[in-house]
């Protein structure tokens, strides 16, 4: 597994400074990047700061709606050399009860056979809502059952799934031929802001990092929703951590 960066946890830094950030994150020994948002013609810019940097791309978040325009959306991630369209939020309502659960997989559907018949894979980012449970099982497990592999798999936050009232290692174990990418966030609610440093926080960061290592996981992605700090300073020191257990 290589380690990447989710850039949303320097979103402020790129606001002000795309490059001199890229720059920085790519000092620390990061060789990879998450991203998304770019279009026909952002894209060209950033393929530009990528180069300079040596970054690449092992993901991109895309919502439903940029599935409108398939095309445009496959010709900026063959712009980013990256085969990973990755779903990154829809609201919680869907998640209310079973009928509007399965309606919401009917997008979703759509959405992961344009990326298979194009070539991409077609990965489901959760967060706390999609694992508490509806009729006895979580809501991304019922996602599971419905949509099959060769259509969507998942890119599983284990700290939302601790923040949503279950194990990450358990959780991911059980569903192991299914998750594809982690993204190895921490948590530790008793905290604020709650997201920590990896290995600062209440996620077991070990268990996570065998299992990847079992199931050939291509990519696990640092990422804070809000630091304790600087931006910055907190995925240099989450990667230190990983490189402290083998990774990079």
């Amino acid at each position: 597994m290589r380690i990447s960066t989710q850039l949303y946890t320097v979103r402020n830094e790129l606001a002000n400074d795309v490059l001199g950030t890229l720059k920085q994150i790519a000092s620390y020994g990061i060789e990879y990047v998450e991203l998304g948002g770019l279009n026909r013609e952002s894209v060209k810019d950033w393929k530009g700061y990528l180069d300079e940097t040596g970054l690449k791309v092992s993901g991109a978040h895309y919502g439903l709606a940029e599935f409108e325009t398939p095309d445009e959306l496959f010709e900026v991630m063959n712009a980013l050399d990256c085969k990973t369209i990755i779903m990154p939020w829809i609201s919680s309502e869907h998640f209310a009860s079973l009928d509007s659960l399965k309606a919401f997989t009917e997008p979703l559907i759509d959405a992961g056979t344009k990326c298979h018949e194009a070539g991409f894979d077609y990965l489901y980012h959760n967060h706390d809502f999609e694992i508490r449970e509806i009729d006895g099982k979580a809501g991304l497990e019922h996602l599971m059952d419905i949509i099959p592999p060769h259509i969507m798999n998942f890119e599983v936050d284990v700290a939302w799934v601790r923040v949503g009232g279950k194990n990450e290692v358990e959780f991911i174990n059980a569903h192991a031929d299914r998750v594809k990418m982690l993204h190895l966030k921490d948590v530790d609610p008793s905290r604020t802001p709650q997201w920590t440093v990896a290995g600062d926080g209440l996620v077991d960061m070990d268990g996570c990092l065998k299992f990847a290592v079992k199931n050939g996981i291509s990519f696990g992605a640092i990422e804070l929703d809000e630091s304790p700090g600087s931006p910055l300073d907190a995925v240099r020191a989450s990667f230190e951590f990983f490189e402290s257990k083998g990774f990079k």
